[in-house]
């Protein structure tokens, strides 16, 4: 099948992910509609208590997967990976939970969702083989389909039967049947009729381990401010922030999406020795951040106030005054997970190890110290702190990377 081109890949990225990622943000609309703050609250906590699970459910072969354009590991090789990822971390999950003092409902609706991020990971090492052959047309078409799927069937269950519980299964199955008929199917005929090379895959997963660390850790950093606001006040404190907030996952999504289908083009440049052509793509990914960065503040500080009454109601106008910094703060993790694919291009295992842990150490002692005495601005100042710090460090791996690079 004819490959698309750079540009075409862009769009259709671009849109798939933004239609998907807009449907998940309806989820945490409508259910305050239809089930209130609380449950709100429930959905979010799930959320942020599964976000560092599913980074591992990753595996963060992605970026290695698309940037392995010398063929190093088999697509067999980097699906089986991802069954291993997927059940251990939803075994360390599990297990996690034990530690904390949650209801039997909470625990139903986290172990659910974390069934849910396992099959999100399941379809990411499917897309990577459709990414690296060019096609990834065929990533949107699946995007836009469970999309359409996930709010029809999370909405419907809830309103029938009013238990978020049976929503978060719903949307569950009916992402693992878009995987298991279309996806699945999709990627296999890029694939090779052979089995996984168990010595390779075994080297792969050490490999990627440091990558793991440091994206657990990363993710890790972000969450740990809200799982604190959740436990020094409640589920319903969570659910007002975390309303405010759901707006910016769209920024972040947009930002996002243009630089996923350039990470196999960057690599590419490197193996070429072509300095030139990788600078030109950062220069370009940079103009665009500073466009979309300038235009985000600009709307959400006339329109951010207005927009979330709108949808959440007169409540939540106390807290609307959090919605530029939060912005802010997106726009910072959309930087930060940009930064983290170009060192992974240039195998900057070491540097990346640093950013991941004295990320988790600067988040977990802003958190404990600002969030139970500021409460939601805690959150946000906990968060500028730990993306500042990290951000630096990326930008002085990229730069010391590039100093050294001499062109044959």
């Amino acid at each position: 099948m004819k490959e698309k081109s750079t540009l075409a890949n862009i769009f259709y990225n671009s849109f798939g992910t933004m239609f998907y990622y807009g449907c998940q943000w309806l989820t945490t609309i409508l259910i305050v509609r239809l089930s209130g703050y609380q449950d709100a609250g429930n959905y979010s906590l799930a959320m942020t208590f599964t976000a560092a699970f599913a980074i591992f459910a990753l595996f963060n072969t992605r970026q290695y997967q698309v940037s392995d354009v010398k063929g190093e590991y088999s697509d067999k090789t980097y699906i089986t990976s991802r069954y291993i990822a997927m059940g251990a971390a939803f075994l360390i999950c599990a297990i996690g939970l034990l530690f904390n003092a949650y209801t039997p409902y909470q625990w139903g609706i986290i172990l659910l969702y974390m069934v849910f991020k396992c099959v999100e990971a399941w379809v990411d090492v499917y897309h990577g083989i459709c990414q690296k052959k060019g096609r990834m047309d065929f990533i949107c078409y699946s995007f836009l389909m469970r999309g359409v799927l996930m709010i029809v069937s999370f909405c419907g269950l809830i309103y029938i039967t009013g238990n978020l519980m049976y929503g978060v299964l719903a949307m569950t199955v009916s992402t693992f049947l878009v995987v298991f008929f279309y996806d699945r199917v999709m990627a296999l005929k890029f694939v090779e009729k052979d089995r996984a090379d168990f010595k390779a895959l075994k080297t792969l997963m050490v490999i990627l381990v440091p990558l793991v660390v440091v994206a657990v850790t990363n993710n890790l950093s972000i969450s740990l401010p809200k799982y604190f606001l959740e436990r020094y006040f409640d589920e319903t404190v969570l659910g007002y922030y975390s309303s405010v907030a759901t707006p910016s996952m769209i920024v972040q999504v947009g930002a996002n999406t243009i630089f996923v289908p350039l990470i196999t083009p960057l690599a590419d440049k490197l193996l070429a020795d072509d300095k030139k052509g990788f600078a030109g793509i950062l220069k370009k990914v940079f103009l665009a951040f500073v466009v979309l960065s300038a235009l985000a503040v600009i709307v959400s500080f006339l329109l951010g106030e207005w927009f979330l009454v709108q949808v959440f109601g007169e409540e939540i106008r106390p807290y609307a005054y959090l919605f530029v910094p939060i912005i802010t703060t997106t726009l910072l993790i959309s930087i930060n997970a940009c930064l983290f694919p170009v060192c992974t291009v240039f195998r900057e295992i070491k540097g990346q190890l640093a950013v991941g842990i004295l990320g988790i150490l600067s988040s977990l002692i802003a958190s404990m110290v600002l969030v139970k005495r500021y409460c939601m601005d805690g959150v946000v100042i906990a968060l500028l702190i730990t993306l500042g710090i990290q951000i630096i460090i990326e930008i002085y791996l990229v730069f010391r990377r590039m100093k050294k690079w001499k062109e044959i």
